[in-house]
């Protein structure tokens, strides 16, 4: 979702967050190398301790050792005052065998950790144990200064951080920073019309850096705006298919045309016939070529001014000013004729036409659209079931020409058809809607490719969902007549099984009418018996057999049987 933009703060600016983002840097940075000091520190204080304590124990212990067996006390005093000196002991205490006690140093802490070291004096290989010494050493001390030296280098490194942070974006700022705020200033304020001057950059120096760059970019970007803006604008007002204007343009100029200076003002309203018969007998493009042939008349029968307009998938409009009742009706006549001299697969091409004019100022324009509409409406049921049954025979002609096998086929199936129905006691009416129904039941494979239709291999699997579309294209071809209502009914079901695994709505049994279960056998004793692109035909006695074998299954037993024994006499 776009939102509008925020007013500019200190906290939006780039300059800032590069200040931030850089001493963020330099503080992990100076957390790093104060940790990674600190232990080298640590690893060096513990060396120097340990390395005072093997002192002590290899100089300083065995002079106490023959101190205390010589009795010279003053002596002894002076090696625990200097062991008390080392760093991290703060206290030494000397035992002997007599338990007195010779102490140097600070008194006895909780937090000191005694070391202690037995007192041997050797003698002719005879070791003697003399006393005791005790170090009591003070590891918080080592912490104490672990602790304060990376306190010091961290307030140095902050230091540093906040001064290279400052230095970072105050060079920033000076070299691209207000240069960004400048862009995008303008580029708040900017209307990039036709006019409007390009960007420049406000320095003492001209070099091709990024910042040129997004310069250039951008003067080159609302430049294809420009032009991008102006193809929205005629997009929005334009229709696609035909290239003629679309409602919304329409709604808008009749609102700016419907001025006393425009009277009298004219409407021509179109609607093309047969549009979705077109759709369903020879598909969609059929059917855009069928409008886009009709905007083309429009376009070349009326004047540059005159505004065109589709309004509807098959609706459109022209609006005429300065244009009376006697001039509009010229034009709708030759627009009429015009028309109807055009073609669209051998189909003729047809429209329906309404025209009203507006006289007067008082007059609402959109009651004068509505009789317009209304009267192009009434021409339209007028002629509506006369000019369908016409493209009804033309479609039919034009598959039968397409696929001259079909002609014989539906025949065949036809007087089949009726043949089983008279056998059956059907009535009247019911053998007319069967002779009927079998001329016609594969009328919906007009829309199907020839390719599809004389394959001499296999079908793949959109191949074959292809040709299972035919009863429903034939259902929609014929249902646009209404007298032939029935006739769509009876042919939409005509490829159901007795079993319920036809198509296209899976009926069984009885739910499939009567008059398709018949056309199934027709249609199917048909095809087995005449030669196909796949198969050379079946014999007679063949195609009774198969006949046998699906009743039952693909077929209604009873029609199976009366056709077996009353039509073909086996």
């Amino acid at each position: 979702m776009i939102t509008s933009p925020r007013e500019f703060s200190w906290k939006d600016s780039t300059t800032w967050k590069v200040f931030l983002y850089c001493f963020i840097a330099f503080f992990f940075l100076a957390i790093a190398v104060t940790i990674i000091h600190s232990l080298s520190l640590y690893r060096n204080e513990i060396n120097h301790f340990e390395n005072d304590l093997l002192h002590i124990k290899e100089l300083h212990i065995p002079v106490i050792v023959s101190s205390l067996w010589i009795t010279d006390y003053e002596h002894l005093e002076n090696q625990i005052e200097g062991i008390a000196q080392f760093n991290f002991i703060d206290r030494v205490e000397v035992h002997d065998e007599d338990q007195h006690l010779w102490v140097a140093g600070k008194d006895v802490q909780e937090f000191q950790e005694p070391v202690t070291y037995k007192l041997i004096y050797t003698y002719r290989d005879i070791e003697q144990d003399i006393g005791d010494i005790i170090l009591y050493t003070n590891s918080e001390q080592i912490k104490s200064v672990i602790i304060d030296n990376a306190y010091s280098l961290f307030l140095i490194q902050l230091l540093l951080a906040f001064i290279l942070s400052s230095i970072m974006a105050g060079s920033f700022y000076i070299v691209i920073g207000k240069n960004l705020i400048r862009i995008a200033q303008f580029i708040k304020t900017d209307h990039p019309g036709e006019n409007s001057q390009p960007l420049t950059l406000q320095r003492n120096f001209k070099i091709k850096d990024e910042l040129q760059m997004l310069i250039d970019y951008l003067n080159e970007m609302r430049h294809r705006i420009r032009i991008a803006v102006q193809e929205v604008k005629e997009l929005s007002y334009t229709d696609q298919l035909t290239g003629l204007y679309n409602r919304r343009f329409f709604e808008e100029e009749l609102k700016r045309l419907d001025t006393l200076r425009n009277l009298p003002l004219s409407l021509i309203m179109v609607d093309v016939n047969g549009l979705k018969l077109t759709n369903d007998a020879f598909g969609h493009e059929a059917g855009d070529q069928l409008l886009q042939k009709v905007a083309q008349v429009l376009k070349d029968e009326c004047r540059t001014d005159d505004i065109i307009s589709r309004i509807g998938g098959d609706e459109f409009v022209i609006l005429l000013p300065k244009t009376d009742h006697l001039q509009v009706a010229s034009l709708g006549d030759r627009l009429i004729e015009a028309i109807h001299k055009k073609k669209i697969r051998n189909l003729p091409v047809s429209a329906s036409f309404g025209w009203e004019t507006k006289k007067g100022d008082k007059e609402d324009i959109n009651s004068v659209f509505k009789r317009a509409e209304d009267y192009m409406y009434s021409k339209k049921a007028y002629k509506k079931d006369d000019q369908r049954q016409q493209s009804l025979q033309i479609i039919i002609d034009t598959l039968f020409n397409k696929e001259s096998r079909e002609r014989d086929h539906a025949r065949r199936v036809s007087e089949t058809s009726v043949a089983i129905g008279s056998a059956l006691g059907l009535s009247e009416a019911e053998i007319k809607e069967l002779k009927v129904a079998g001329e016609y039941h594969d009328i919906g494979k007009i829309a199907i490719h020839s390719d599809t239709l004389n394959k001499r291999g296999p079908l793949t699997d959109s191949e074959w969902k292809e040709i299972k579309r035919h009863p429903e294209l034939s259902y929609n071809i014929l249902s646009s007549v209404n007298e032939y209502g029935p006739i769509a009914e009876i042919v939409f079901y005509h490829h159901e099984r007795w079993d319920g695994k036809g198509y296209p709505s899976g009926l069984q049994g009885e739910e499939i009418p009567l008059q398709s279960r018949i056309i199934m056998v027709a249609d199917a004793y048909d095809a087995m018996t005449d030669d196909r692109p796949y198969r050379k035909a079946l014999s007679k006695e063949e195609a009774v057999k198969q006949l046998k074998k699906g009743t039952g299954s693909q077929f209604d037993p009873e029609i199976v049987e009366v056709f077996l024994k009353k039509v073909l006499s086996v």
